[in-house]
C-alpha cells in the first residue's frame, strides 16, 4: 500500500509561522471538502493508505509515498482563473504534475490550466520540507475562489476533482486509471483509455437492467440476472471492473443472442470461435463460463508474474480451456488493447466503450 499525505491547505492548526495564512475567502472551506473526498477514494482502493493532514504537518518529516496539497487561488481581480501545479524541481514530482492537470483537464468546464510554478512560492511550499519522501509532492491550486463563476464550478465538482486526482495517483503508481465507484450522473465517461482494473463504475442492477430491455434469446430475465451478478462477483474478486467485463460479453454475443452464446454452448466471448463451421468453445455451464472469460479477460490486462494468488489461479483455469500465447499476456491494461488483440476490429475497443457507457445510463 502507497502512504499518500493529502492536506487540506488553511485547514486550522496551521504551521507555526504560517498562522496568518488563512487563504482566500471560502479557500479553506472548498480544499477541505475535497480532502474529505480524496481521502475517501484512498481509502476504498485498496492500493492507498491516505494521511489526512490540516495546515500544520506532523510529525516532523513525516514519512510518506506521495504528497498532494490541496489549494486555491485568490486574486483582486474577480476575473482572474484558471488552476496550477507547484512542486519541488525534481523529475518524480513533475511527473505526477502533469499527470493530475491531465486528468483535471478532462473534466467538462473545467477552469483553463495556468503555467506550472507561476510564483516562487509554488515551487517551494512550505509543506515540501515537512515530508519525508521520495516521492512526488505536488500542490494544486485548483481555481480562483475570488472568481464567482470559478468558485461556484469548483463547489459544484469537489467529487469529479477528488477522483481526478485519484486517477491520477493510481497511474502515477501503475496501477492505472481506474475510477472510484459510479454514482448515477458523476464521473468520466468510458473510453478506450479505461483501465479494466478497477471498481465497478456501475451497479450490477444496470446491468440487468440494460440487458433485459434487449432481446435476449433464450434466456428469461432471471437467467440474466443470474449471469450478470456472476460476472460481478467473479470480476470483483480479481479486481476487474465488472461492467467492463459484462459490456464485453454484450458486444460478444449480440446481447446474448449469438449461436454460440446459446445453450448447450453458452460461449460469453467467441473465445476460440474462428468462423469456421463448429470451431469455438462451448461450457457445461454458466459459472464455468463466466470464470473462463473473466480469467483470459485478466490474463490480458496482467503481465506475467504481476498476479496475486486469487489472479494467478483463475488466469491458470481460463487457461486450461484454451492456451493464450505468451505475447498477449499485460497487453490490455486498459480497453484500447484489446483492439486487434482479442478482436482483429481496430474499433473494438471503441464498441465497448460505447455498451458500457449505455449500461451506465441504466444507473437508478
Amino acid at each position: 500500500m502507497k502512504r499518500i499525505l493529502v492536506q487540506a491547505g488553511h485547514m486550522p492548526p496551521l504551521q507555526p509561522r504560517h498562522e496568518t495564512e488563512t487563504g482566500a475567502p471560502g479557500e479553506a472551506k472548498l480544499v477541505a471538502d475535497i480532502q474529505r473526498a480524496l481521502v475517501a477514494l484512498l481509502e476504498n482502493d485498496d492500493n492507498f493508505d491516505p494521511l489526512p493532514m490540516p495546515g500544520r504537518i506532523t510529525p516532523e518529516g513525516v514519512r510518506v509515498d506521495g504528497a498532494v496539497f490541496l489549494h486555491a487561488d485568490g486574486a483582486a481581480a474577480a476575473t482572474a482563473k484558471g488552476f496550477s501545479l507547484g512542486f519541488p524541481n525534481v523529475a518524480v514530482s513533475k511527473r505526477l504534475a502533469e499527470m493530475i492537470a491531465d486528468e483535471i483537464e478532462k473534466l467538462p468546464g473545467r477552469p483553463p490550466r495556468r503555467p506550472n510554478n507561476n510564483t516562487a512560492d509554488m515551487a517551494q511550499y512550505y509543506g515540501f520540507n515537512h515530508v519525508a519522501t521520495a516521492g512526488p509532492e505536488v500542490l494544486i491550486e485548483h481555481g480562483f475562489v475570488t472568481n464567482p463563476t470559478e468558485h461556484t464550478w469548483l463547489k459544484q465538482h469537489v467529487k469529479q476533482l477528488a477522483s481526478a486526482e485519484h486517477a491520477a495517483l493510481r497511474r502515477f503508481f501503475g496501477l492505472g486509471s481506474g475510477q472510484p465507484p459510479h454514482e448515477p450522473g458523476t464521473g468520466h465517461p468510458i473510453t478506450p483509455d479505461t483501465a479494466l482494473h478497477a471498481s465497478p463504475r456501475a451497479q450490477a442492477a444496470s446491468a440487468e437492467r440494460y440487458l433485459i430491455e434487449q432481446p435476449h434469446g433464450e434466456y428469461i430475465d432471471d437467467d440474466v440476472r443470474t449471469i450478470v451478478r456472476g460476472y460481478y462477483a467473479t470480476a470483483e474478486a480479481v479486481g476487474l471492473d465488472p461492467l467492463l467485463v459484462v459490456a464485453q460479453m454484450a458486444e460478444e454475443t449480440g446481447h446474448l443472442t449469438s449461436f454460440w452464446s446459446q445453450r448447450p454452448r453458452r460461449n460469453p466471448a467467441g473465445i476460440g470461435v474462428t468462423g469456421a463451421p463448429g470451431v469455438g468453445l462451448s461450457f457445461p455451464n454458466w459459472q464455468t463460463a463466466i470464470r473462463a472469460h473473466t480469467g483470459r479477460l485478466l490474463a490480458y490486462s496482467l503481465p506475467p508474474g504481476t498476479e496475486n494468488e486469487a489472479q494467478a489461479s483463475l488466469i491458470h483455469e481460463a487457461l486450461a480451456f484454451r492456451p493464450l500465447p505468451q505475447n498477449r499476456r499485460g497487453v490490455a491494461p486498459t480497453l484500447k488493447g484489446l483492439s486487434g488483440t482479442w478482436a482483429a476490429d481496430p474499433d473494438y475497443a471503441v464498441k465497448l466503450s460505447h455498451v458500457a457507457n449505455d449500461i451506465r445510463t441504466h444507473d437508478s
